[in-house]
Parts: C-alpha cells; structure tokens; sequence
C-alpha cells in the first residue's frame, strides 16, 4: 500500500526501525493499482520521516506474456533509485509479492532478504492467477534469510519449505490507541449518535460479513453502528439502515478519537481461507483502550485471547455476545476487565515486536 494510506503493520515496523537509527527506502506498489490514493502520493520520491523515504514505481502495467516488460523496467527504475542516492541496503523486506522480480537482483547485491508474511495471498477473492500466486510467494520464501509470519497457522505453512520462519503476530500502538481510554470530546461529525455506539475501524472489503452487520442493525434500531474506514465492499446494503454510520476514512492520529466513542467494538470477520490465517490488527488496537471485542472465531483471536474477547460461534451467538457486552459496565468486575484488556494490549505493542525483528535482522 502507498505509505499511510491505512496505517499497518509495514508502517508500524518502518517507521520504529527508522526512530532507532536505520535508514529505510519503502518501495510502494505501482500507484496506478491505486487510484484511491494516486492524488496525493504522486510524487516520485518524498521523505516522510527522519531516515525514512516513500519511493513510487511507476513501470508499464502489463500482465500475462507481455509481464516481463513491467518486470524489466521495474529493475531498471529500482536501480536507477539506488544509484541516485547512493544507498545500498544490508536488508530488503519484503511484504508484496508484486515485488518479487528484484529478489535476485539483491541477492547478487549481497542484501539479505526478510520477508514478512502478513497473509495467505491465495485466499484473496480477486487473484485470478492463484498459481502464479502461490509460485511467486515460495520464490520469495526459498529465497528469505529468514520469513516471519502473522499467524501460526501461516508459520506451519512456510516452516515446511524454509525453516527459517518465526512467528511475530501483530500488535498494538499502545500509546496511541490508549489514549481512547480517556478522550471524552465526540468528534464533531458524530455528536449527535446515541449510545450505544458499537463500532468498526478498518477497512470493508469483501471478507467482512457485511449481512451480519446489516442484521445487527436490523435487531437493535437502538443500537448506534459506526464504520470507521474505506468501504469497498457492501455499500448499498449498509446504506438501507439509518442507524448504521460510515465516516469513511479518517487519519491515523484522529482513530482514536472515534474509538473513545464505541462501547463495543467489532472483529466481524468471515470465516475463509484468508482470515484463518489472520491476526488482525485492530484487535490490539481496541483492546489498547479497554474496550469489550466481539469477534468472529479465528483462530489467532481464540488461542491467544479467548481471554479478554468474547468470540462467537456463529452469528447468532455474535449478536448474542454483542448483547452481552452493551450491559458489561453493570457487572462488579467490570474495571478489572478493563485493566486486564488494557494490559494485553500493553504485553503485545509494537515495540516489543521490534525488539523480535531486530534481533532477527542483525542474525542475518
């Protein structure tokens, strides 16, 4: 993704490793697969940060027969980018497998190669070539000094063709997102929502179960339901509830203003081949602020915090849950579970992670 578009875990681990000293370039995406974005991330090259550039690639897109022209002006750009600033990486990590063609380019530099598996690539919806796909992922996996991975499930996967692979889930920004525990000023836009305010940050796309939103919605017109994030997918259906509310994207430093207003927050993921091999993020973020987490069943929210979040087994048993967790603040142990959320959150920030990766980079 184009740097900040949504801030993940890239950006997370970029922008720590860039605050301790090292010097980063982030490659992004041909922004043309981008055209949200294209605007304002047009410039070529643009410094965001101390020891930190965001870097375009703009080679022709060209698919099927005709891909190696991409691929061969793509090289030649990289290059040139190289050259111009006079930086030779020890380290190239890799998240996208779009980038694959300049692995043995920087493996003949000398660079060691990390490469960061933050998804099961093939269970994307809109891959029309899964096999290339998946060759293209074990091109990367052969060739990684070492891989790390999201989830244990992504980890079993890969250890059986490089057994160089180490689990390091997502986490949290602490900092930030405990700030939501003690912001009481609503954002403008939505003062006027009553409580209570159950909600969603990230992105909509097609693996959220937007029908079970929408019967969310339908059961309890007394319930406020706020979409924080893109909405690329089940727009219209959404739009049919009045009590259903998309502020659409909003910058990272302002999410938590809008998590300080949810009572109940939301992982209403589906259950596939891609989210049983997901850690999402904003799990560590809600939980950052205290909040109750209703979730969908995957499998890295119910072997590492069963605990602090209620999972539900279908979606019946989330609206239930959802129930649930409106009435939570009229149990005696309501500020002990707070507490407990918030230190979760705390054990899994993002700078313990960086410790993890670092310890890993200076192996290599």
């Amino acid at each position: 993704m184009p740097w900040g578009f949504l801030w993940q875990r890239p950006e997370q681990i970029a922008s720590r490793l860039a605050n301790e000293g090292y010097k980063i370039i982030y490659f992004q995406n041909p922004i043309y697969l981008n055209p949200s974005v294209r605007a304002k991330n047009i410039v070529t090259l643009r410094k965001v940060m101390k020891n930190l550039y965001a870097v375009n690639l703009f080679p022709p897109p060209f698919l099927g027969e005709l891909r190696f022209i991409t691929e061969k002006v793509g090289l030649l750009i990289f290059k040139a980018y190289l050259k111009s600033l006079s930086f030779k990486p020890d380290v190239a990590i890799f998240y996208s497998l779009a980038h694959v063609f300049l692995l043995d380019t920087l493996k003949s530099m000398g660079v060691r190669i990390l490469y960061e598996c933050i998804d099961d690539h093939s269970g994307f919806s809109d891959i029309s070539n899964v096999s290339g796909v998946l060759k293209a992922e074990k091109e990367i996996i052969i060739g990684s000094s070492i891989v790390t991975a999201t989830s244990k499930t992504l980890c079993e996967k890969i250890s059986k063709v490089n057994p160089n692979c180490f689990y390091v889930p997502n986490a949290a920004d602490f900092k930030h997102f405990h700030k939501a525990s003690h912001i009481m000023e609503k954002p403008q836009e939505i003062k006027n929502l009553k409580h209570p305010i159950i909600g969603f940050i990230g992105a909509i796309y097609d693996w959220i179960n937007v029908d079970l939103l929408c019967k969310l919605a339908e059961l309890h017109p007394d319930y406020s339901i706020l979409l924080v994030g893109p909405i690329e997918f089940g727009l219209d259906k959404l739009k049919k509830y009045s009590n259903i509310t998309m502020v659409g994207v909003k910058k990272y430093n302002r999410l938590p203003e809008y998590l300080s207003c949810m009572d109940v927050c939301l992982i209403p993921f589906k259950i596939n081949k891609l989210t049983l091999a997901s850690n999402p993020i904003k799990l560590y973020e809600y939980l950052a602020a205290g909040k109750p987490v209703v979730s969908t069943a995957l499998p890295e929210v119910c072997n590492n915090a069963s605990h602090v979040v209620m999972i539900a087994k279908n979606d019946d048993d989330f609206i239930q849950k959802v129930e649930e967790a409106v009435n939570e603040s009229k149990k005696s142990e309501h500020k002990e579970t707070i507490l407990k959320r918030i230190n979760f959150a705390r054990d899994n920030c993002w700078e313990k992670r960086i410790d993890t990766i670092e310890k890993l980079l200076r192996n290599i």
